[in-house]
């Protein structure tokens, strides 16, 4: 589901500053998967809002912590526009001037730009700060390309490696907008920092550059169930059977709950893989049944991690619990990232984003749950064929 778009930015309400010791201040990472389709940042140091405006002092150091496991498959990044490269837009990097600056730093490879950790260990050769590494020049390697791929091991091996952290010193004292955070993996998370100078920002009469699209608003069915887009499929609904679980005990409250929603994204699935064929293209086909079928187990996944009923301290761990948090958030995060390059596939193509025709099975006598119910034991098939490739791909 594409965010919407909006025409204009409006001046930030606030400012989460970060923690400071003498030389460092630090912003503690995490995602909130149910936030939104794809999830969103927050930090600990911003009383739990999401993807909140951040405030960064020019020249000092600021350490960006991914030590939390709902960072797996996030990989933060800073660009100079929303997104950075998935929106064909320069991000911070040692050859890349800050717009209207005129800096001579991309001749030396000097620019502001974020510098990758694992652990204690700096990735990179760049650097603009000595408190990370030797100040360098002519050096592009600012440990990007060691650190995101390592996002997508499994999350096991992923959470073995220690600690990851990013620390970033903007120190162009010329630029004069706000600047982002964004995820390198899924688009549209990204989220605003404003530059200060005194604890003042730079630019605090507007936001520019514009986000350009406005964040997922989840109903409060979703924010019950822990999944995005479903609350107008809450059965009764036209085009599913009266109900996907059956023989639901009354008198257990918690699974009354999570049965409702289990009902409502598998109507939301099957309503979304009844399609048409306009584009006269078997790949279209292909991508427009699977998008809604990657849905469905992104939910899934998300309503039962909501539930807080499984107890894994330590994802290295081989217990039920633990194996079954694995696939979750595989499912969760690789099918979020399969969804978004299968909409890229169709833009790219001229595909219709969408190509839904609506068929009634409310009154269709001859066994109305057959074909639905055939639907969901295929969904299961190829979410664990999905699931063991993702666990086992690196």
């Amino acid at each position: 589901m594409q965010p919407k778009k909006v025409e204009a930015a409006t001046p930030a309400d606030g400012i989460c500053r970060a923690t400071c010791s003498a030389d460092v201040c630090t912003f503690t990472a995490k995602v909130d998967l149910y936030a939104g389709e794809l999830g969103y940042y927050t930090f600990e140091e911003c009383n739990g809002a999401i993807n909140p405006t951040l405030g960064m002092e020019v020249g000092k150091t600021y350490k960006f912590v991914q030590a939390d496991r709902s960072n797996y498959y996030h990989p933060l990044g800073f660009a100079y526009f929303p997104d950075g490269a998935h929106a064909d837009a320069d991000e911070l990097e040692p050859s890349i001037v800050p717009p209207g600056s005129d800096s001579n730093c991309g001749a030396d490879m000097s620019c502001p730009a974020p510098m990758y950790l694992q652990g204690e260990e700096y990735l990179g050769t760049y650097s603009n700060d000595d408190t990370v590494a030797q100040v360098s020049s002519g050096e592009d390697n600012f440990g990007l390309d060691d650190y995101e791929p390592k996002f997508f091991h499994p999350i096991p091996e992923w959470t073995s490696y220690g600690p990851f952290s990013i620390s970033l010193k903007f120190d162009d004292e010329e630029y004069q907008q706000d600047i982002f955070y964004f995820c390198h993996i899924h688009q549209f998370m990204t989220g605003r920092i404003k530059l200060l100078k005194d604890d003042k920002p730079i630019q605090d009469k507007v936001d520019l550059p514009a986000l350009g699209y406005e964040y997922d608003s989840p109903s409060d069915f979703d924010k019950t169930c822990g999944t995005f887009g479903l609350d107008k499929f809450q059965l009764p609904y036209p085009e599913c059977p009266e109900k996907f679980v059956c023989d639901v005990p009354q008198d257990n409250a918690n699974l009354v709950q999570f049965s409702s929603c289990i009902d409502a994204m598998d109507c939301h699935m099957v309503a979304g893989m009844t399609t048409g064929v306009t584009a006269n293209s078997e790949k279209a086909l292909f991508i427009h049944q699977m998008i809604p079928h990657h849905q469905n187990a992104v939910n899934m996944a998300k309503a039962l991690l909501k539930t807080g009923s499984l107890e894994c301290d330590n994802l290295e761990d081989e217990t039920d619990d633990c194996s079954l948090e694995v696939i979750l958030r595989e499912i969760i995060n690789g099918q979020n990232a399969q969804i978004q390059a299968m909409q890229a596939i169709l833009e790219g193509s001229n595909y219709p984003e969408e190509d839904d025709c609506k068929v009634d099975v409310s009154g269709n006598s001859s066994s109305p749950a057959a074909r639905p119910y055939i639907l969901s034991i295929m969904s299961s098939i190829v979410i664990s064929a999905v699931t063991y490739t993702l666990m086992y791909q690196i």
